[in-house]
């Protein structure tokens, strides 16, 4: 359900709903703190609370940006298992015209197809977190037809045993970027991992307590500038936790780019026999 609201919001309201209840929670326990134990015997040990809060604020940033890079770098790798699915269907695509023209067209035809299923269904399933297999389902059946229908055709010359040999080899990169990615789909942190980081707040909000300024209101800043900052972090651990949902999530651009580099070159709209046929231009540059 918190997931839910999280990713059906915008980056900045999630921001705002984070850093505000972190810094009221933290100023309410200040207040409760503060009328319990006294500023004076807090400021006799400021210096001893100063140095083990330098020692847990460290390990608990370290903590933190190891989470918050590790959430990064699982979205730049999730951002490149999509290009490369993509990337083998435009292989496959510009390498179909080293096919008989029906078969050119016929491929084209299922490539198309299939980038549709992915784009106009799969991503808002990803970007639900809709990941039961029966809404993949007619995605693995468009790609398993292309794999066999370009394995029951028997080529005429040497130069199309040559390329059938090289878009099989592409559709068995296409299947396992396939699954890499819907695997990606469902990665997200471990609930031990934000049970650990919530758990830090905790503590470096005690911390934060312990210190005996003279100034309540100084205090008080202290406490909630420190907890608006890990929010933002907390912020940024979210928004990059799931990579296909959010405003920052991995979107579908590489696989339209295949649809229009494709009609660039054979014209949208045009009659499939005629798409079978390669322009001048890509036929001297292959």
């Amino acid at each position: 359900m918190l997931n839910q609201w999280f990713y059906s919001h915008a980056t900045w309201q999630v921001a705002l709903t984070i850093c505000s209840v972190m810094m009221i929670v933290s100023l309410i326990g200040l207040f409760i703190f503060h009328r319990l134990v006294d500023w004076e015997s807090r400021e006799h040990d400021t210096a001893m609370v100063g140095l083990s809060y330098a020692l847990c604020g460290s390990i608990y940033t370290v903590l933190l940006a190891f989470v918050a890079v590790g959430t990064y770098e699982t979205m730049e790798k999730t951002s490149i298992i999509a290009s490369e699915e993509a990337n083998s269907l435009g292989g496959l695509d510009f390498d179909s015209a080293g096919l008989p023209a029906d078969q050119a067209a016929r491929l084209r035809t299922d490539i198309d197809k299939y980038i549709d299923i992915v784009t106009k269904k799969e991503w808002p399933s990803q970007r639900a977190y809709q990941m039961d297999d029966s809404n993949y389902q007619e995605g693995w059946r468009q790609i398993q037809w292309i794999s066999r229908d370009l394995a029951a055709f028997e080529p005429a010359t040497p130069g199309q045993a040559t390329v059938k040999a090289e878009m099989e080899h592409v559709i068995n990169d296409l299947f396992a970027a396939r699954r890499a990615r819907l695997l990606a789909a469902t990665a997200h942190i471990p609930n031990a991992v934000w049970e650990m980081l919530l758990f830090g707040v905790g503590i470096v909000a005690f911390y934060v307590y312990l210190f005996g300024p003279h100034n309540y209101r100084i205090h008080m800043s202290v406490t909630a500038l420190t907890m608006i900052s890990i929010g933002l972090v907390f912020t940024l651990v979210i928004a990059l936790d799931y990579p296909f949902r959010g405003d920052l999530s991995v979107d579908s651009d590489a696989f339209s780019a295949v649809k229009e580099v494709t009609d660039q070159v054979y014209g949208p709209g045009a009659p499939q026999a005629a798409r079978a046929q390669p322009a001048i231009g890509h036929t001297e540059a292959r």
